[in-house]
């Protein structure tokens, strides 16, 4: 791609070039994020989530709403009346 756009910059200078480099660009970029989605999977994911919660600055903070989210009754809520 770099050939193309040098050899068509000293050669013609009116930069047909960028059509096909844009073009093979999208088709790129479209297949990496093919391939990238299909090799996802929940391993994957819940891999990646501890590997961000390890890093987070408020660890603890995320840590405290999961122990309040686990620790909430399971199942439909009441209201009480007024």
């Amino acid at each position: 791609m770099i050939a193309l756009g040098a050899s068509d910059f000293l050669i013609s200078k009116s930069w047909w070039s960028v059509w096909p480099i844009a073009l093979w660009s999208v088709v790129f970029a479209a297949h990496y994020f093919y391939r990238k989605a299909r090799s996802v999977d929940e391993g994957w994911a819940q891999e990646r989530a501890a590997d961000l919660h390890s890093k987070s600055y408020d660890a603890s903070h995320m840590d405290s709403i999961v122990e309040r989210y686990d620790a909430k009754p399971q199942g439909p809520v009441e209201k009480p009346k007024s």
